[in-house]
């Protein structure tokens, strides 16, 4: 009977640090996303600025 619930524990053991695993990398993931779209949003920022410059001096 022990060995059963040692086995059904490390079971939930490893669920759990799948489950934790899974979420840090979802975290990860979402930060890593928000952060091209900032750099993404700044280059374009940076090229109209670039046009409006230059056609204002026309």
């Amino acid at each position: 009977m022990k060995s059963v619930s040692r086995e059904s524990g490390r079971r939930m053991e490893l669920l759990f640090l799948v489950l934790i695993f899974a979420g840090l990398f979802a975290t990860y993931d979402a930060i890593r996303r928000v952060n091209n779209n900032l750099i993404d949003q700044t280059e374009e920022i940076k090229k109209i600025r670039e046009e409006l410059i230059k056609n204002n001096k026309k």
